[in-house]
């Protein structure tokens, strides 16, 4: 509340909104007052931030007070307004990520299904890149097509492993190319040639030697494994597969 004393010698002073506007008049900061901006600003700083470290501590900062910092917000500012700006992240573009395993010469396959979901139709490739230091790619069966609103293109993707790849890791994408490029991560673990072959050696039946209780003074020979019966023969001699 402001208070207004009267002046002695002639009576009441008029009421400040009495007086002649003089809004127009522009008064310029003294010098003095230019001197002192610098030391009042450190001042007003480390005012306001004694108390966001004291509210802070004593646990009366809120986490939707991160925008007023100002100790005495809460008399010029509403509590339930923050002024934090809502943000949004961009998609990843790699869209998921196949593990291949396997061994020169084996064929690998993958489904991928691409739905345009935007408002109007577009055309669709997918492009592989090729594995480093060749020029072989996974194949893409069908590599474009134009959908609709809607429409979704069913892709199989193959790739046969060749020699030259035996041993070693690799990793390729498959890029898918609509409105934007989004793309298919494909690792390939190729097993080295010696590991890809197992040998196997068969002769005789091998038999085994148990033995008896000790009062039985033998032992007992008996096969390991069951015979398989033979296939019988046709009128050449040729012998038939067993249905």
């Amino acid at each position: 509340m402001h208070q207004y004393t009267a002046a002695p010698e002639k009576g009441c002073a008029p009421h400040p909104e009495c007086l002649d506007d003089t809004s127009d008049k522009v008064t310029l900061p003294s010098c003095k007052s230019l001197l002192l901006l610098a030391p009042r600003l450190i001042s007003a700083t480390i005012n306001a931030g004694a108390g966001v470290v004291k509210r802070t501590f004593d646990g009366s900062m809120r986490d939707e007070d991160c925008c007023h910092l100002h100790p005495y917000h809460d008399s010029h500012s509403h509590p339930d307004h923050c002024c934090h700006i809502p943000e949004t992240h961009c998609p990843n573009p790699c869209v998921g990520t196949v593990y291949w395993y396997g061994c020169a010469g084996d064929t690998l396959q993958h489904h991928l299904e691409v739905t345009n979901t935007g408002k109007e139709s577009r055309n669709f490739t997918l492009e592989p890149t090729p594995f480093p230091c060749t020029d072989k790619k996974v194949s893409t069966n069908p590599g474009s097509k134009t959908l609709a609103p809607g429409e979704t293109l069913k892709a199989k993707l193959s790739f046969t492993i060749p020699e030259e790849l035996a041993g070693s890791k690799f990793c390729v994408s498959v890029k898918i190319k609509g409105k934007y490029e989004q793309y298919l991560r494909i690792i390939l673990c190729v097993t080295p040639r010696q590991h890809c072959c197992t040998v196997v050696e068969q002769g005789e039946i091998p038999n085994r030697v148990k033995a008896h209780y000790w009062y039985h003074h033998f032992q007992c020979v008996e096969p390991c494994f069951e015979e398989l019966p033979r296939r019988p023969k046709d009128k050449t001699g040729t012998q038939r597969e067993r249905a």
